[in-house]
């Protein structure tokens, strides 16, 4: 895979080279760039797995703000948009979330009023419905997505439409309400019954896989993956494959191979590792804590779950902090310090209470339950594993439902 690393320094190395004139990008590195070396962890047998750079956000944005002055004087219109739309993405992808909102709401603001750049507009208010729905800022990015929308109904833009309708998927998946998920991902695939778009159709797919998997549907879900990971490796994609990756190897952490699953966790790792894509760094970081919680050993849990909560806590990715606590959680109830436990998990539900994520709210549910269990609590456990039940028939999670039955008649 050809692809160089969206940090800050590649980043501008790109820009400059795809925008600028060699005396252009001479004057602005003469100017403006310093060197300066990311620190990087000094964990002794995972070193390579933790070599994430997440000191890069000042330098980021210090970068881009006296890129973006510098071009509007050197670039002609139409491409200083287009560099905006690359810097914007790339932000996003590099989880300098800060940043492209900053950039896509200078996108708007310059794009909005003129119709002839009304799909800019509308790529725009997408884009930044992207990024706050990763921070789980639910009424910010629906009202984004709504703008983009109509923008994109206006122009007839049926690949945009279906973009919404994907995002909007996405959100109530990460809110747990697989219903309108489904419905949203159905709605975006039938609009692309003659639009010949397999990027997007891939990423339709992927969604409806991890809901899938959910419901413990895995020979669905790895079919979806597999074909989707197929095209995406043919593509070159990296930032797809890592998060493909990471979907199959949350299929063998449910079937319980975890060898497997750790097998598919490094794959993605190293992918995303190599174009540092923090969210799905920290991802990997929180599902590989997860099974090493299941493989009793705990200092290797610890550790990724460490490093995720530092990725998700640069990202303000307030979902998969709330997962890190329920780990943390895990593995303090597992050696036995049941007051710890039952702070990060109640710190755990809190926080997918506050977010609106019932998934995640049900998974710490069944958490509590266990520990209470171990307690001698039973009027607890049974109180959370009923909260969790009753979530887990809804959406008909076949494992969980199984499972959590056979605890509340011990």
């Amino acid at each position: 895979m050809n692809q160089k690393n969206p940090n800050t320094d590649t980043l501008i190395e790109e820009v400059l080279k795809n925008f600028f004139t060699n005396a252009e990008a001479e004057e602005f590195n003469t100017k403006f760039l310093q060197e300066v070396q990311p620190s990087l962890s000094e964990d002794k047998n995972f070193k390579d797995q933790f070599d994430v750079d997440l000191q890069s956000g000042v330098r980021t944005r210090s970068y881009v703000d006296l890129l973006i002055t510098f071009a509007e004087n050197k670039l002609p219109e139409e491409k200083f948009i287009d560099l905006l739309l690359y810097l914007g993405q790339s932000t996003i992808v590099s989880g300098e979330f800060a940043t492209a909102l900053d950039i896509h709401e200078k996108l708007a603001r310059s794009s909005e009023s003129t119709p002839k750049m009304n799909n800019i507009a509308a790529n725009a208010f997408l884009r930044m419905g992207d990024v706050y729905s990763r921070q789980a800022q639910w009424e910010l990015s629906f009202n984004y997505i709504g703008k983009a929308d109509e923008l994109f109904k206006e122009e007839n833009d049926v690949k945009g439409n279906a973009e919404c309708e994907n995002l909007m998927g996405t959100i109530f998946g990460d809110k747990g309400e697989l219903d309108k998920a489904v419905e949203h991902f159905e709605k975006s695939l039938a609009s692309l019954e003659d639009e010949p778009d397999n990027a997007l159709r891939g990423k339709i797919e992927i969604n409806l896989g991890i809901i899938s998997n959910i419901q413990s549907n895995y020979d669905a879900a790895l079919s979806y993956f597999r074909r989707a990971l197929f095209n995406f490796e043919k593509v070159e994609d990296v930032r797809r494959v890592a998060e493909v990756r990471q979907d199959i190897g949350m299929v063998y952490t449910k079937k319980k191979d975890y060898q497997t699953a750790i097998s598919e966790f490094d794959s993605g790792l190293q992918a995303a590792l190599s174009i540092n894509y923090l969210q799905s760094i920290g991802i990997i970081y929180l599902s590989k804590s997860y099974v090493y919680t299941q493989l009793s050993d705990y200092e290797l849990a610890n550790a990724f779950a460490e490093k995720s909560m530092e990725v998700a806590y640069k990202l303000n990715d307030k979902i998969t902090i709330a997962e890190v606590y329920k780990i943390k959680g895990i593995i303090q109830r597992n050696k036995n310090n049941f007051d710890v436990a039952e702070n990060y998990l109640l710190t755990s539900l809190r926080l997918n209470s506050e977010t609106g994520n019932k998934l995640n709210y049900a998974e710490t549910s069944y958490e509590l339950g266990i520990l209470f269990k171990l307690t001698n609590d039973n009027k607890k456990s049974n109180k959370y594993f009923t909260n969790a039940l009753e979530y887990y028939k809804k959406i008909e999670a076949k494992e969980e439902i199984r499972e959590i039955e056979k605890q509340i008649k011990k």
